[in-house]
Formats: structure tokens, sequence, C-alpha cells
């Protein structure tokens, strides 16, 4: 009873506290002298307003970040910039206390804090990132701080660290590249952060990582779980790049298939399909994967994956996928320019005479300067493609012996296609 009367007491004092102290136009007071680069007397407010109102808002603990972070840019000397650093520390603690729901990845920002400011404290950092992977990893959004958190663990198995055998760090190589993966999806507009995170990831890891040491461990991890999505997601991403033929690979693609059909179980099972020779199949899996996405430019880069992989020896088919690419992604220059190469190489085929067969490549010479339109960033490209079948392509002074100036050529084939010609 005196422990309920005791907190009712405290809550009492705080409020009554926070009534006497006016947080708010002291909030304003502080945010307009670090407006106006005044952080000595911004400091010194801030200070009063985290005292006596440490519950009012979590801008509170967000400006005083900043204006730790300029102190300790602008500090004198070293001892004094520790001493910051420090301060800015404690503020996570403070954050965390009286903000927990918000503030789960504290430790891997205060790890931050110590490693983004040069603070020698490797063990602490190492700790501190520990402790926040294990306690809360989903609520980590910080690109460097998962590089740094791996880069670390490969430092001490390279070191021979007795702790951190290589399934340990393929273990955590799982965990980042889940964490990054889904951080892609729920933060796109950081995906260039997270993807050059990634890839730095599997430089580190690139001996660690191989295909035989990878199979190895999923095989040993793959029982304990079968039936879990995010694993076996995470697992089939690891190996989808240059180990999709082990046969792990296809078991695991099997079971998430079976579990869930996603575009991207549709894929791993093309891909799964594909390394089996398993034409068909693999055919008919990046289908549905195309199908089920419902972003268009995802659709159009499965749908150009076929294109110029299994059916590129089918043109009529090759063809069909570009054109659906196309649909969906009209920014898809080399779409453009792959379909330009099919019918630049199909002149004997679908060309009858020599005209007809120059009308060919006059017509990939016109599919090109689509490719410029669609995307600037190949003008190089096709403009070297346009200079390589100009010799095999009409002339105007062809067009004007022919008398075709102004008119049209259907050219059939699988090209399907008409030529229309200038009139002068």
């Amino acid at each position: 009873m005196k422990t309920i009367f005791s907190l009712a007491f405290i809550l009492f004092i705080s409020i009554l506290n926070a009534q006497k102290y006016d947080c708010l136009p002291k909030m304003a007071a502080y945010q307009e002298l670090y407006k106006a680069k005044k952080i000595t007397e911004s400091f010194e407010l801030w200070s009063e307003v985290k005292k006596n109102c440490p519950k009012e808002n979590e801008t509170i603990y967000t400006d005083g970040f900043s204006i730790l972070q300029y102190k300790i840019d602008n500090a004198f000397n070293d001892e004094e910039k520790t001493a910051l650093v420090r301060d800015k520390m404690k503020l996570y603690d403070q954050y965390n206390k009286n903000f927990p729901l918000t503030t789960a990845d504290f430790e891997v920002n205060k790890a931050m804090t110590l490693y983004d400011n040069k603070i020698d404290a490797k063990a602490e950092i190492f700790g501190l990132l520990e402790s926040g992977f294990l306690h809360a990893p989903n609520s980590i959004t910080n690109a460097n701080a998962i590089y740094l958190y791996f880069s670390m663990y490969i430092e001490k198995y390279k070191a021979t660290d007795i702790k951190i055998s290589s399934d340990v760090v393929l273990e955590k190589y799982t965990l980042v590249n889940s964490l990054l993966s889904q951080l892609q999806i729920s933060h796109p507009e950081k995906i260039e952060d997270y993807t050059t995170a990634q890839r730095g990831i599997n430089a580190l890891a690139k001996d660690i990582a191989s295909c035989d040491n990878l199979s190895a461990y999923y095989e040993k991890k793959y029982e304990a779980n079968q039936e879990n999505i995010a694993w076996l997601s995470t697992a089939l991403n690891n190996l989808s790049g240059k180990c999709s033929a082990k046969p792990i690979f296809n078991t695991m693609a099997e079971k998430l298939y079976a579990l869930q059909v996603t575009p991207q179980t549709a894929y791993f099972m093309a891909l799964a399909s594909l390394k089996q020779k398993k034409f068909p199949e693999a055919i008919r899996f990046y289908e549905e994967s195309a199908q089920l996405h419902t972003n268009p430019i995802e659709k159009a880069t499965v749908y150009y994956t076929l294109a110029t992989g299994l059916v590129s020896g089918e043109k009529a088919k090759s063809k069909e996928y570009l054109n659906k690419a196309i649909s969906f992604d009209p920014k898809m220059g080399k779409a453009h320019l792959f379909l330009a190469e099919l019918y630049a190489s199909s002149k004997e085929e679908c060309g009858k005479t020599d005209f007809e067969k120059k009308a060919v490549v006059y017509l990939a010479i016109q599919t090109l300067r689509k490719a410029n339109l669609a995307d600037p960033k190949l003008q190089p490209t096709a403009d070297k493609m346009v200079a390589n079948y100009a010799s095999q392509s009409l002339t105007q002074d062809e067009i004007n012996k022919a008398k075709m100036n102004g008119k049209s050529l259907n050219i059939g084939c699988w090209i399907n296609e008409t030529v229309t010609f200038p009139s002068k």
C-alpha cells in the first residue's frame, strides 16, 4: 500500500512540476536559439527542458541528439569530445527509459555514436551491437550499423576467436541479409543504402559464404526451420545467386512454395527447375511469378529475364515477352536493344529479296532509336549498334530507286511488323 502511495505521490509531483515549468514555450525557445546557431544558449535551455519535462515530447530527445552532436563536432579537444559523446549516450538511455516503445534500437544507436565519432572503444561497440541485435533486430534500420555488426564478426572470425565458428558467422550472415532484404521493402526511400550494405557484406563473406559452406549450413539447419517462412526466404535468397544448383535449394524452394505461393516463391521454383533442366516447368513458374507481381517494374523484369534467357532461341516467343516487358516498363530500353538484335539476326530468315533483307535491318535500327528514347543512358550502346548495322540497312538511294518513299512494307515471318519509309 505504501509503495502505491509513493508512486502516486511521485507522479503527482512530476505533474505539478510540469505545470509549474511551461514546457512547450521553452521547447520552442531553445529550438529558435538552435536555428540561430546560438548553441550555448540553446543547450542550456534545452537542458532545463529535459530535466523538467522528461516525458513531455520525444522531440526533446531528438533535438538533444542534434544539439549534442553539434557540440561534439565543435569540441575544443579529445577530452571534451569524449565527455560529450558519453552525454549523448546517456541521453539515449533516458530516451529509452521515458519512451521505451519507440526506442528499442537505443543500444545500436549508442554503439554508432561511439563508432561515428571515432571513439576507441571496439569491445564496447561490439557489446552494444550484440545486445541490440539480440533484443530488437527488427527495430534496426541503420544500414551502417548492420554492416558494422557483421564486419566485426568477420574480424573476430579471422582473428580465430574460439567463440566465433564458421557456423556462427553464417548465422549472422543469414540474419543481416534477412534484415536488409526486409528493409529494402519497408523503407524503399533508403534502398540504395541497404543494397550498398548488402554488397559490402557479401564481399566480406565471399570466402566463408561459399556455395559448399552455405549449402552445408542450411542442410544442418533445415529440419529445425522448415516451417519458418522468413528463414527459408533468406536462405533461398542467399543461395539464389550462384548456388541454386545445390540440392538443398530445390528442397527449400519446394517447401516454401508449398507454404505460400508468392511472386518470390514462384521465382525460386523457376530457378530450381531451370537448374534441373526442367525448362517447361521453369517457364511456367517464371510466368506465374510475373503474373503474381503487383509492381509493373518487377513484372517487366521477369518477362525480360524469360525473353533473354529460356526462350531467347524462340524468336517469336522472345519478342512476345519483350513486348510484355516494355508494356509494363516503357523505360526499359534494354528490351528494345535485345529486340533489335533479334530482328537484325533474322534478315536472311525473314527477307526474300535483297531489299526486304535490308528492310529487316532498317527495322532493327528504328527499334534501337526507341531504346534511346526509353532510356537515354543506353545511347552510346545503341549508337554503336546502329553504326554496325548501317552497312546492312537500306540507304535513301535504295528507297528512292524502289519508289518506296512514304510507303510501307509488311515484314512477315515471326517478326510481323510494318516498316514505313520517309517520303523524302
